[in-house]
Parts: C-alpha cells; structure tokens; sequence
C-alpha cells in the first residue's frame, strides 16, 4: 500500500480529522508514523522538523498523520505519497484562529517554542479580531496556494471541506473510507462513533471546539474587514468553491 499523509490549514477541523484519518488507517494496516504531533516537543520548527525526518520517510505502508504547516506542504517526498487534503474556508480559519490563540490554544512543551507562543500571544491579545483577520489574509493566501499546487500536480490526492465534514458528515466520511480502501464495519463504526459528533451545545470561547458553524467570519467581522479579506483571498477561494 501506498503511504498516504494528510495536508491542512490551521483550524480547519485538522485535529479531529486527523484522529479519524488515524483510526481507519490503523484499522486498514497501515503502521502510524505521526510526525507532526511529535515536533511541538523539539526546538524545531514544524518544517524543519519534517524536512529534516524526510529521508526516513517510507513511501509503502505508513500514516504519516496531518501536516498543517505550509512550510510542509512542499516536501520532495509528496508526490510519491497518496494524500488527503482538507481545507476551509479561510475567512473562517482566520477568526477561529484568532480565539484559538488568544483564548484556548494549548501552549508547546519545548521552552524555546512556549516563549515564543506566550509573546505571540501578547501581541495578538493586543490587536482587535479585525486588526488580526487583515493582517492573517495575505498568510492564508500563501496557504491555499500550496495547497492548490498539491491537488492540481500530485497524484492520488483526496480533496475534502471542513464544511462538509460537519454538515454532511456521512458524505464526508464515506470520501475518507473510500480513499483508505477501508469499509465502515461494526468496529470502525464504534471507534469513531464520538468523532463523527459534530454538535457543539452553545459557543465557548475557552475551548479548542469553539463552535463549528460555517460562515462565522460574517458573524465576527466587520463587513468592511470582509471585503478587504476578499479582495486577497478571492481568487484562491474561488479554486476551492468557496463564494466571495
């Protein structure tokens, strides 16, 4: 088989579908080799970490879990790798971002990282969400861009929307198992009974699942910060189906 890595945006649902990806390739035979989740506990970054992993990387029979770095998204091994891409759009990314990091994003064990997560998140908590949704735009731009460079030119590539995965979860579902070549058995169902729950009783800003209904953005921001996120992120939005 194969190996297969999963590529996405911050807050585009990446950590719980990275959760389900795990399960049913694990349920599928693939050995887990999970390299994202333990570069947060080294002074390197998510990039560095992955490039400097990349010779070890088997191109048959592992998970590599969800790259969401886009420093990672351009590594020399990925087209020799089946993937998963999930996106969002990124309007919403940005303002989930923005409580993510001010409010209920857990900090990183390496010393080095957390002094720079605790300033980056000073400065942040000094900015409003509008200041921050502007000055993220142009950041996401970059980042669908790549990612719309690895589903146009690699091969094997699996396009998936965090807005389906939590509005039409059983669509979504049935993508992922297909491309795993994995049926939904009796066990699989109930090991990812809890992670296809998607509903969220009332929003808190404290929690990592904020809330997850799409369009956030329009209830966040203001309309002229809307536009203005538009103006950059338009183009790239429009490749993924998103409306402007």
């Amino acid at each position: 088989m194969q190996s297969i890595i999963a590529l996405s945006m911050h807050k585009a649902g990446s950590s719980i579908a990275d959760r389900i990806f795990t399960k049913i390739a694990k349920e599928r035979g693939y050995e887990l080799d999970l390299i994202s989740r333990r570069s947060s506990d080294t002074p390197l970054s998510e990039p560095e970490f992955y490039r400097e992993y990349e010779p070890q990387m088997k191109t048959e029979g592992m998970y590599f879990g969800m790259a969401r770095h886009p420093g990672c998204h351009d590594l020399e091994i990925l087209p020799k790798l089946r993937t998963l891409v999930q996106v969002r759009d990124p309007r919403d990314c940005i303002t989930s971002m923005y409580f993510s990091f001010t409010k209920s994003h857990v900090p990183p064990s390496d010393p080095t990282k957390l002094a720079a997560f605790e300033a980056s998140r000073a400065r942040l908590q000094a900015l409003d969400i509008d200041e921050w949704a502007i000055k993220e735009s142009s950041r996401y731009l970059k980042r669908l861009e790549k990612l719309e460079a690895v589903v146009n030119t690699n091969p094997g590539v699996q396009l998936l929307t965090y807005e389906e995965m939590v509005e039409n979860t059983p669509a979504w579902a049935e993508k992922v198992l297909t491309f795993f070549d994995q049926p939904m058995t009796p066990r699989l169902e109930r090991m990812l009974a809890g992670d296809l729950d998607f509903s969220v009783s009332a929003e808190d800003a404290s929690q990592h699942k904020r809330q997850v209904s799409p369009g956030d953005h329009r209830r966040k921001l203001k309309p002229e910060t809307i536009e203005q996120m538009n103006e950059v992120l338009g183009p790239a939005m429009r490749n993924f189906g998103y409306s402007v």
